[in-house]
C-alpha cells in the first residue's frame, strides 16, 4: 500500500516564489550589519572584479653633475592586482513532515496545526531559518574558512580574510623585509602583578608600523583582533598603571593611541575573528566580501527528490569570497599569530573539534588538518569540521625531529577529539603521536 503524501511539495515551492525577495535580502542585511562594525565593504557581484594596486618606486633623485655616471631606476610603475570572484556555496537540509510532532507544534501564526490541510506546518519557517543559519554560518567564518571542494563544512566554502593574508605571506607579498608584516609573540594574561608585557607588546607592535599607516594620511588606521588581546592588554595595563579595578576599555585604547603614536586609532573586535593573538592593523575599508544570491534562478527552493513522499530537500544557492585591497606597508600590517574560530552561531550544530597536545617542541611545533593551510600550536583546536576521518600533520622544529603524522583521526558532531605527539631531539629516534585518546563533549 503506497505511503499517503501529507505535502503537497508545489504549494511550497509557490510560498518560495512569493518571499524570494525576502529571503534574498536577509544575507544581505546581516553582512551589512557586521560590515558597519568591522568596515568591511559588502558588493552584490556577479563574477569577477579585479582591482589594480598602482606601486610608485622612490629614491630616484639625486644630485646632477656634468659627466657623473647616473644611477637608474628600471622600472617605476608597478602594479599588484587583487581579484574577488564569489565561489558556490549552498546549504542544504533534509525534511520530513514526521519528524515534528504535536507536541512541538500544537499552533502556527494563530492556526491550529493539521494533518488533514495537507499543508505543511512550518511552510516558509523552515526557509527562513534555513537562510538565517546559512548567513550565520558565512560570517562565523568570514575570516577563518578556507575554500575546499570537498568540506561539508562552512570553513571549507569560501577564502575567508585570514586565509586571503596567509596567501600573501606564502608568496612572499607580505614580509618583515618590506615591513608589512611583524613579529608580535602571543598575548597572554598576566601572570604577577609586575607583568605589563600584553599590554606593551601591543604598544610595541603597532608602534613599529610604517608611520603612514599610523597617520590619518591616507585613511583611518583600524586595528581587528579578538577579544583575547583586549582582555590580556587590558590586564597587563591595569598592573602596570597599578590600578585596583580594570581600566575602561576606552581609557585603554586612549593611552594605546598616545603610547604608539597613532592618534586617530580604531580597534575594533567581532566574535568573527575568533580567539587568539592575530592582528591586522590596516586602513579602514581595506577589506572587501562579495556575496552573489544570484548563483541559482532560486535563491531557496523546495525539492521532491525522494523515495519517501514526506520526505523533500530544501536546497539554498549562493556565493561568497573576500578580498584585502591593498598590502602595502602604508595601509597594511599583520603579524605572526593564528587565531581559532570560534563554534557556529545556531542553536546546535553537526560539527566536531580537534585539540593536539604537543610534548618536547619548547613551544615551537605546529600542527595542521592535511590539505589545510590553517596551523595550530600546543593545546588549540581546529573546530568547525564535518563529521569523518582527518590526517594531522606537523611542522619542522629546528634540533627537533617531527612526529609522524596521525591517520584516521575520526571526528564525531559535536564533540572535541584530543590527540598527543612528541617532537624529539634530532639525534635520538624519531617519535609517532601516542596512542592515547580522548574524546570529549
Amino acid at each position: 500500500m503506497p505511503i499517503p503524501k501529507l505535502i503537497d511539495v508545489s504549494k511550497l515551492n509557490e510560498a518560495m516564489t512569493i518571499y524570494d525577495k525576502a529571503l534574498r535580502a536577509l544575507p544581505f542585511a546581516t553582512l551589512q550589519e557586521v560590515a558597519a562594525l568591522l568596515k568591511l565593504n559588502v558588493m552584490d557581484l556577479q563574477g569577477k572584479h579585479v582591482r589594480i594596486n598602482e606601486r610608485r618606486h622612490a629614491g630616484g633623485t639625486q644630485s646632477y653633475e656634468v659627466g657623473k655616471d647616473f644611477s637608474y631606476m628600471n622600472k617605476l610603475i608597478g602594479f599588484e592586482p587583487s581579484a574577488i570572484e564569489p565561489k558556490d556555496v549552498v546549504c542544504v537540509t533534509k525534511e520530513n513532515s514526521k519528524v515534528y510532532n504535536d507536541n512541538e507544534l500544537l499552533i502556527v501564526g494563530g492556526k491550529p496545526v493539521s494533518n488533514i490541510t495537507r499543508r505543511h506546518p512550518l511552510e516558509t519557517r523552515v526557509a527562513f531559518a534555513l537562510v538565517k543559519s546559512h548567513i550565520e554560518d558565512v560570517v562565523y567564518v568570514l575570516f577563518h574558512a578556507e575554500r575546499d571542494e570537498e568540506s561539508s563544512s562552512p570553513a571549507g566554502a569560501f577564502d575567508g580574510f585570514f586565509t586571503k593574508a596567509d596567501m600573501l605571506i606564502a608568496n612572499g607579498d607580505v614580509n618583515a623585509a618590506r615591513g608589512n608584516f611583524a613579529v608580535s609573540g602571543e598575548f597572554l594574561m598576566p601572570t604577577s602583578d609586575t607583568d605589563y608585557s600584553a599590554y606593551e607588546n601591543l604598544v610595541e607592535w603597532i608602534g613599529n608600523t610604517n608611520t603612514f599607516l599610523r597617520s590619518s594620511r591616507y585613511g583611518t588606521p583600524q586595528l581587528l583582533c579578538s577579544q583575547t588581546v583586549l582582555m590580556a592588554a587590558r590586564a597587563a595595563l591595569r598592573n602596570k598603571l597599578k590600578m585596583q579595578e580594570y581600566p575602561s576599555v576606552q581609557r585603554m585604547i586612549e593611552l594605546l593611541r598616545e603610547d604608539a603614536f597613532c592618534p586617530t586609532l580604531e580597534v575594533c573586535t567581532h566574535e568573527a575573528l575568533g580567539r587568539g593573538s592575530r592582528l591586522i592593523l590596516q586602513k579602514a575599508g581595506n577589506m572587501d566580501v562579495a556575496f552573489n544570491t544570484r548563483a541559482a534562478s532560486r535563491f531557496c527552493q523546495v525539492r521532491d527528490i525522494y523515495e519517501d513522499p514526506n520526505e523533500w530537500q530544501f536546497w539554498l544557492q549562493s556565493g561568497y569570497d573576500t578580498r584585502i585591497n591593498d598590502w602595502h606597508e602604508k595601509v597594511f600590517c599583520t603579524n605572526e599569530q593564528k587565531n581559532e574560530s570560534l563554534d557556529l552561531a545556531g542553536d546546535y550544530c553537526k560539527t566536531g573539534g580537534v585539540q593536539v597536545n604537543i610534548m618536547g617542541d619548547d613551544g615551537a611545533g605546529q600542527w595542521n588538518i592535511q590539505g589545510k593551510a590553517a596551523q595550530r600550536g600546543s593545546g588549540q583546536y581546529i573546530i568547525g569540521l564535518a563529521p569523518g576521518k582527518y590526517t594531522i600533520e606537523f611542522g619542522a622544529v629546528n634540533g627537533k625531529t617531527a612526529p609522524a603524522s596521525i591517520a584516521e583521526v575520526e571526528v564525531k558532531a559535536g564533540k572535541i577529539t584530543t590527540k598527543e605527539a612528541t617532537y624529539t631531539a634530532t639525534q635520538g629516534t624519531p617519535s609517532g603521536e601516542n596512542d592515547d585518546e580522548e574524546t570529549i563533549e
